[in-house]
């Protein structure tokens, strides 16, 4: 095992809690963008609603 002074361990620890948080504040994002589309989908009854959100599915998924 290798010994590492203190001031490099602070430095590394403060590392991995930097990728944490960041990892952390896009999940984030990513679930608030999923809430607000699944309150869109309540709206499927209506027509244009549906027509819209067709064309958004088919478009991002049209490619596969």
């Amino acid at each position: 095992m290798y010994e590492v002074s203190g001031e490099l361990t602070v430095i590394l620890i403060s590392l991995v809690v930097a990728e944490f948080r960041e990892r952390l504040a896009v999940s984030k994002q990513v679930a608030q963008r999923f809430d607000g589309e699944r309150l869109n989908l309540r709206k499927l009854n209506e027509l244009e609603v549906r027509k819209q959100y067709q064309f958004e599915i088919t478009n991002r998924y049209g490619g596969w």
